[in-house]
């Protein structure tokens, strides 16, 4: 899996971890053009690549209540769609917007190692429900495990689907 580290200048998280191509979804775009203006945007993935290797894989929603100094609780609730992303194996991802600083690989091993509360280099919040359902989807996580169909359910508790 390749993942991107973020900018040390964004705002939010800044330094940490995240989806190799990720974006909120604008208005007047479908969510295969989104994913494409990404990936050339933040990865210098072509669309011709990105067609050939996209394929839509679900969606994810949560939500989370922020407390602000004045004493009011903010809901925020979202639906992450992903999309797995084949490319060739001599592919690169190349930093294009400036919002990354670095590209690398983890493998399995290391998805399941960055779940882990003392994770030393830990991810954007939402970015480990992406990471499970993958786990999840591919089968690294086994349907015996204790739990399995409450993190399935979990995955997709948001008033939002």
């Amino acid at each position: 899996m390749w993942i991107a580290r973020r900018s040390a200048n964004k705002s939010l998280y800044p330094g940490m971890t995240d989806q190799l191509v990720a974006g909120g979804q604008p208005a007047g775009l479908s969510l295969m053009e989104n994913v494409l203006k990404e990936c050339e945007e933040e990865a210098g993935i072509s669309n011709e690549i990105a067609m050939k290797g996209l394929k839509a894989a679900g969606a994810v929603s949560y939500e989370y209540v922020q407390h602000t100094a004045h004493e009011l609780d903010v809901v925020t609730r979202a639906v992450l769609f992903n999309f797995d992303l084949y490319l060739p194996h001599d592919f690169e991802p190349t930093i294009v917007d400036g919002e990354v600083e670095e590209f690398f690989q983890w493998s399995v091993e290391q998805q399941f190692a960055s779940l882990a509360k003392d994770f030393n280099d830990p991810m954007k919040p939402n970015c480990y429900l992406c990471v499970i359902d993958y786990l999840l989807r591919k089968g690294e996580i086994s349907p015996d495990t204790p739990g399995y169909l409450d993190v399935l359910r979990e995955l997709r508790s948001g008033d939002c689907l």
